[in-house]
């Protein structure tokens, strides 16, 4: 436990005061649940399930007398003059928490299978329950988050990013950092430097220098559309960027002729254009 002494910080002291009382499985629990709440900046105000308490009591970091003497557990906290009322019922080979936020009567639970969860009633912290910090991630993401928000207690009582994320629970694969500013117009277009903004320039009907958007401009020039080995005329306008034609692939025309074509000058109408000798209309 060298590396996360911090993280379990108190929990050896609040042990110690309490090791004499425990006598089951899931006193350990409870024990380490209470020492979580605390951690987090509960006070506890004692034991039993009463909903009248005076906002200005200071309450306690230590577990009150009789806490484990009772078929079920039930505890008092307090926080920010808001009270929870804690009960901790065993079913079968499990035992079920719940926390209950009074004044609004949200709830939240957790459950553990006492025997996969605790391995020893004394010693230290990784005999007891040797998935500690699995633990104390649930304890904090399914009984205390969803009717608290525990990041408004103060920082002084939360570990560090790196100690609240267990070992053993995988990182968020769907995290996107906060996107990067654009390039300007003058830098050239490289759609390796951020991935997440390939394919942005369609979104945007007149790509504003981030490409051609999804309107084709035939009087539009883009600049940074180039390609050292000259693909154009082929039915693309401008050029495509770099890397668009892998060597060697197939290559369908999908747009109007090159645009670099030099214009002809307006010429008088050829015979083509005018009517044949002869010729009557109909409607004239």
């Amino acid at each position: 436990m060298a590396g996360n002494t911090k993280s379990v910080f108190g929990f050896e002291l609040l042990q110690k005061l309490v090791d004499n009382d425990i006598c089951k499985k899931e006193d350990v629990i409870i024990l380490f649940v209470h020492w979580y709440i605390i951690k987090c900046g509960f006070k506890c105000l004692g034991y039993g399930d009463s909903k009248l308490f005076d906002p200005s009591e200071s309450g306690s970091e230590l577990l009150p007398e009789r806490w484990n003497r009772g078929p079920n557990y039930t505890l008092r906290y307090l926080i920010d003059g808001k009270l929870f009322l804690l009960y901790g019922i065993k079913s079968d080979e499990d035992i079920l928490i719940n926390l209950l936020r009074i004044d609004n009567n949200n709830i939240a639970n957790v459950q553990f299978p006492i025997a996969q969860t605790v391995d020893e009633l004394h010693g230290p912290l990784e005999a007891l329950i040797p998935s500690y910090l699995a633990v104390m991630h649930t304890v904090r993401k399914e009984l205390l988050e969803p009717i608290f928000p525990i990041d408004s207690v103060d920082t002084s009582t939360q570990t560090s990013t790196s100690e609240r994320q267990p070992r053993d629970v995988p990182p968020e694969p769907l995290r996107v950092d906060p996107p990067q500013r654009p390039l300007s117009v003058s830098q050239p277009w490289n759609p390796e430097a951020d991935i997440r903004r390939v394919g942005s320039a369609d979104l945007d009907p007149l790509g504003r220098g981030r490409g051609g958007g999804m309107i084709y401009d035939p009087f539009s020039r883009v600049p940074w559309i180039m390609d050292p080995r000259g693909i154009g005329g082929l039915g693309v306008p401008g050029r495509l960027p770099h890397g668009a034609v892998p060597p060697g692939a197939r290559f369908d025309i999908f747009g109007p002729p090159d645009l670099n074509v030099v214009p002809r000058r307006p010429q008088n109408p050829d015979n083509d254009e005018l009517p044949p000798p002869g010729y009557n209309d109909m409607f004239m």
